[in-house]
């Protein structure tokens, strides 16, 4: 027992230590700069894995902790972390390291308006590449003819368009990623949304819990979208599986 406690002790001074090295000041806060990738508790008890929707539904009948990757795949934790559901941040044997907390609702707000109170405080949190682009333009209006009135254009041709009523434009490619001025490091890790039991938005959104809770069945979260440059508050079901990012107690 003496040797199981001590390879226990060591392994949670380790993980405490690597997760103390990555990390960064933001104002009055010192958060990690990664999100969680742990599948146990401080206690050294594991969190159930979850690998089907079954495994999901009965976490959420019984309310228990459960954990994925998205899409299953360890590839996807290597990058963004594992996906936890809000019983797992809950737990009381404790899911952030030795020396970190799960950051409540006030918390994140504090960092949201720190960073601008919240006008472009996701650009400042979101990682320089990992983020979808959205693509505009390769046509517009015809200018020519888009005030003609439709009897107008079956008598009169338009030569600008060959009365295609468009005409081509130069295509604009809008940039997900952000500056991660703040040194934050958002990744768009995406979501297990269990109302409709799949995976969703990896590449376009990160999410990650809070240790607010809403009501009985909802718990606060914190979004990142890859078009939009503020921190986002949202609610989700404490089923669905979200990022968990840690702070510094």
């Amino acid at each position: 027992m003496k040797k199981v406690s001590l390879i226990f002790v060591l392994l949670i001074n380790l993980s405490f230590i690597s997760y103390a090295q990555q990390t960064v000041v933001i104002g009055s806060q010192v958060w990690m700069t990664k999100n969680l990738d742990v599948a146990i508790f401080r206690n050294g008890d594991t969190i159930p894995q979850a690998t089907s929707e079954e495994a999901w539904i009965a976490a959420a009948e019984n309310m228990q902790p459960a954990w994925c990757y998205y899409n299953n795949d360890p590839k996807n934790g290597k990058k963004y972390g594992k996906l936890y559901n809000w019983y797992a941040v809950n737990d009381p044997r404790g899911l952030a390291p030795m020396g970190f907390h799960i950051p409540s609702e006030e918390e994140w707000n504090i960092l949201n308006v720190y960073l601008d109170n919240g006008v472009s405080s996701g650009k400042k949190m979101k990682s320089i590449s990992g983020w979808n682009s959205d693509t505009t333009g390769g046509s517009k209006t015809c200018p020519n003819c888009k005030d003609w009135s439709a009897e107008y254009r079956k008598k009169v041709p338009c030569h600008t368009c060959k009365d295609k009523r468009s005409i081509p434009d130069k295509v604009k490619i809008h940039s997900g990623n952000g500056n991660n001025s703040s040194g934050f490091s958002g990744l768009p890790g995406g979501t297990f949304n269990y109302l409709k039991l799949h995976f969703t938005s990896i590449g376009w959104a990160g999410c990650w819990w809070s240790s607010t809770e809403v009501d009985k069945d909802d718990a606060n979260n914190w979004l990142l979208v890859y078009f939009i440059d503020t921190l986002c508050y949202n609610v989700d079901d404490k089923s669905c599986g979200c990022s968990v990012r840690c702070l510094k107690d």
